[in-house]
């Protein structure tokens, strides 16, 4: 008998062991709880600058037994669902982090919220890290547009971070550079200030009370080492690209292909802001222009092409 394998959520990293599934299910009985399409976050910009039509990716054929974990009990080995509970031997974790709840989250992304977001000639935007400005930047080709930071860009280097500043002004975005306060805002308030942990990590046992989950070397829950840990859910990934390389990680430990620990590696990050330039960023390397948006137009549009 094969064992029970539940891949739970549809992040970055689940699409990346989804791909290889009809491999997975050779080794073991498969059920995944999730929706069958997503959209995928590099892009979701490029659809809002008029760049792509379509953010959305698909799961491969893969018929989900519910659509949302509720909660897990990882010492009977049972995932509770809106339509049932699941037993599994093995379990991999894809269903995301929360926004911390400003006005209308980012996270999940959906078309609906894509479509508020095209439907709205207003926003205000809480958030100067790299999702904020890039969100502030392609809002401002068709909207008036408010961001609200205490710093742009707080992790690149100085003469980059006014760089950035300056062109959001030239390019219309009013910056105001103080805490935001509700009263404030202005047409659609959006959150880009990031994510926090879900309430049923903690209330199952996976997580610390508003902590995010702890794992090992092998993106294993230290405790529970049945359950795998992709995406921004585990403390030691920051979503993105360690997404999609923590997905294709525990894909090849899932078909014993590999043995060794999983690495972090320094993250390259490109993001669109004036029409036909972005800036990619490497630690603290950064370069603004036209090659970098080129870059970012064929790594996004390829990845929305794979998985349409």
């Amino acid at each position: 008998m094969k064992p029970k394998l539940v891949l739970a959520g549809l992040g970055h990293g689940q699409l990346e062991i989804l791909d290889r599934i009809e491999e997975i299910c050779e080794q073991y009985d498969v059920r995944f709880i999730g929706d069958c399409q997503t959209i995928y976050t590099g892009a979701f910009p490029q659809v809002i600058a008029g760049l792509m039509d379509s953010a959305s990716v698909r799961s491969p054929q893969l018929e989900p037994v519910a659509k949302r974990v509720l909660s897990i009990d990882p010492i009977q080995q049972t995932v509770q669902t809106e339509n049932g509970m699941f037993e599994y031997d093995q379990l991999v974790l894809a269903t995301g982090a929360k926004s911390r709840g400003i006005g209308t989250p980012l996270k999940p992304m959906s078309q609906a919220l894509l479509d508020r977001i095209e439907s709205s000639s207003r926003v205000t935007i809480v958030g100067g890290g790299k999702a904020g400005v890039e969100l502030a930047f392609t809002c401002a080709r068709t909207k008036n547009v408010t961001l609200y930071a205490k710093e742009i860009l707080p992790d690149v280097p100085v003469h980059t971070r006014k760089h950035i500043e300056r062109l959001l002004v030239k390019t219309g975005v009013m910056v105001v550079k103080q805490a935001f306060h509700a009263d404030a805002s202005e047409g659609l308030l959006l959150d880009a200030t990031g994510v926090v942990p879900m309430e049923w990590w903690a209330e199952s046992g996976l997580a610390k009370p508003e902590r995010f989950i702890e794992t090992d070397e092998y993106l294993r829950h230290r405790q529970f080492t049945n359950i795998y840990v992709t995406g921004d859910m585990a403390s030691c990934l920051n979503g993105g690209v360690d997404a999609v390389r923590s997905g294709r990680y525990v894909g090849k430990r899932l078909l014993k292909e590999t043995s060794r620990l999983f690495r972090r590696r320094q993250s390259m990050n490109i993001l669109l802001t004036t029409p036909g330039h972005a800036l990619l960023t490497y630690g603290r390397f950064t370069w603004h222009g036209r090659i970098p948006y080129y870059m970012k137009r064929s790594i996004d549009s390829r990845y929305v092409r794979h998985y349409k």
